[in-house]
């Protein structure tokens, strides 16, 4: 015999030679028996329900009770286990659903959070005195028992055969005392087993939060290195002050950066005609070959207002990562990057490939080519100012060696003159003689006067090299037809026409012809190709905005048919026109 059965069940069984016959020997040793077979069972199990079920089971058994259960409540309001032989459900409805009522009835002294000391179990008298029972029907013999926080009861119902006896109930404290040991350990090895739950699931939670810390930690280096890195860009650059040694330099940073193995940056600028600068890194600038300014400006206009480039923040850069955008603008589909824009003719795009990271670009990596292209426009202005005013020196100092040729040359002049005055005086006698002579003047005078005039002015301008023309450049071109104001609108409600205003920017914004395309003359090859340059050729085209000053819109239409448009037409009347008719203008 087992230690839990001895001591569940040593002091029960004292033999004394001279009350025990053989008949209750034999049963008291089928009892210690089942003592030694529970406490073998119960010790192979670990938890609270299979203790529970399997303690019924011997118990029954063993008093040869048809009927059975068993009820354990815990420490929370709705904790139990409730396992049940030879009972209905509807018996057991009573210990099933309100289990609080039952601990408040028989358990008023076990306290949540208060131990309280193991007692024996004792048989409790069902229904004696306490109303209607909780137990099921049947119910004939009854065991209440107390352990720390948990209590509960053994029922058990009918014998096959006579009724219970007193060794009977005192066996059934005694199963019930080894059953509440063996219950007891099963206790501390699932708060054992919870315990370790709640490490392991704190363990888990600690090494989630050591890999966030470490995913924060490489972005927090990320984050410093893309930060020097646009620091870096900014010391490299701040000292140079020639366009494509700045544009070298930043390319290989910004690759370096990005971990790029091919990159390209080219540069469009209208300041001298449609320029293209191109600097190449791991390719070769043939592969450009079909980006040219008219197509990338169209592609710029388009970002530069689009509300997903931020426009609204007044930002003139942005990132350019769809292929099909990249292929229409004539631009490598593969290379995604940042497009940018210095001023109102000089834009650019830098792409980069092959990289090593991934294909996309993350969001620090586009933090930083932001950043870093920010500052490059800047020191890339700085450096085409610095190159500009280099040209004007140069500029300045050969119109300074024209200046002393025209000087020389008017000193020449300045002698020829004296003698044409001398000449002329010469002539004026003749011409004096002459009137004397004759008495009046004749058209052969006027002829000789009017030939005298043109061999002077031939002879300035020959000694002047900034001599004005003698014919206005109007007077060469031909005559452009014009439109009426209710006809040209007519045309455009259709869609059969586009309207153009001719006028500077700042004209046009004080008051314009509502969809108006403004085509300054200053301006034109820049604006025409964003605008104008997809326009079908033989479309009508009405252009506006000549004043008493200037006629932009002559001009402008002349700068149009020069561009190969066959149907150019000015407004007759210009803007004012428009106006007396009653049609609207903005704002």
């Amino acid at each position: 015999m087992n230690d839990a059965a001895a001591a569940s069940g040593g002091h029960l069984f004292s033999l004394a030679s001279g009350e025990d016959d053989p008949g209750r020997l034999a049963r008291r040793l089928f009892q210690l028996q089942t003592l030694y077979d529970a406490s073998f069972e119960l010790s192979r199990l670990v938890t609270s329900q299979a203790i529970a079920d399997s303690f019924l089971l011997t118990a029954m058994g063993a008093m040869g009770a048809t009927q059975g259960f068993v009820l354990i409540l815990g420490p929370g309001s709705d904790s139990r286990i409730l396992p049940f032989r030879g009972f209905s459900d509807s018996d057991m409805a009573a210990l099933h659903d309100d289990p609080q009522r039952i601990r408040q009835a028989y358990f008023s002294s076990v306290v949540v959070d208060h131990r309280v000391p193991l007692s024996r179990p004792h048989i409790l008298v069902v229904g004696k005195g306490l109303g209607p029972s909780p137990f099921p029907a049947g119910t004939e013999i009854l065991v209440k028992w107390v352990m720390d926080e948990t209590c509960g009861f053994v029922g058990l119902g009918n014998r096959l055969t006579g009724a219970y006896s007193e060794d009977d109930r005192t066996f059934l404290v005694s199963l019930t005392a080894m059953f509440l040991q063996f219950l007891g350990r099963t206790f501390f090895i699932e708060e054992i087993r919870r315990l370790n739950d709640e490490l392991s699931a704190g363990n888990a939670g600690l090494q989630a939060s050591l890999a966030e810390s470490r995913r924060l930690g490489a972005d927090l280096d990320r984050q410093v290195f893309h930060l020097k890195s646009v620091n870096d860009t900014v010391n490299e650059l701040s000292g140079m002050l020639h366009s494509r040694e700045l544009m070298q330099r930043f390319l290989l940073l910004s690759m370096g950066a990005v971990s790029a193995a091919r990159g390209y940056l080219v540069l469009f600028s209208q300041t001298d005609g449609q320029r293209r600068i191109v600097a190449c890194r791991g390719m070769e600038e043939d592969d450009l070959g079909a980006a040219d300014s008219p197509q990338v400006g169209r592609l710029l206009t388009r970002l530069l207002f689009s509300p997903s480039q931020g426009a609204s923040d007044g930002l003139r850069r942005g990132m350019a990562e769809d292929p099909a955008v990249l292929s229409e603008a004539g631009l490598p589909p593969d290379m995604p990057g940042v497009w940018f824009v210095i001023d109102d003719l000089s834009f650019g795009f830098m792409g980069l490939g092959e990289r090593i990271a991934s294909a996309a670009f993350d969001s620090r990596e586009r933090e930083y080519l932001l950043a870093a292209t920010g500052a490059f426009t800047v020191f890339l202005r700085n450096a085409g100012l610095y190159e500009e005013k280099n040209r004007l020196i140069e500029n300045l100092a050969a119109q300074n060696l024209t200046l002393q040729e025209t000087l020389d040359s008017l000193t020449r002049s300045r002698r020829e003159i004296v003698g044409l005055n001398a000449a002329k005086q010469r002539i004026k006698d003749i011409v004096l003689r002459e009137m004397d002579r004759v008495g009046r003047v004749s058209v052969m005078d006027f002829v000789l006067i009017l030939c005298v005039s043109l061999v002077i002015g031939v002879l300035f301008n020959s000694a002047n090299p900034s001599g004005v023309s003698l014919i206005p450049a109007s007077w060469s071109r031909p005559a452009i037809g014009a439109v009426d104001p209710a006809l040209a609108r007519s045309r455009v409600d259709q869609g059969a026409a586009v309207l153009v205003d001719a006028r500077p920017r700042e004209l046009y914004e004080q008051k314009h012809v509502p969809g108006a395309v403004n085509l300054p003359l200053a301006l034109f090859d820049f604006v025409y190709g964003m605008e104008m340059a997809d326009i079908d050729p033989a479309k009508e085209i009405v252009v506006y905005g000549g004043n008493v000053s200037r006629r932009y819109d002559d001009d402008v239409a002349a700068l149009l048919i020069e561009r190969g448009h066959k149907n150019v037409k000015l407004l007759s009347g210009g803007l004012d026109a428009w106006e007396k008719r009653g049609f609207s203008v903005t704002p």
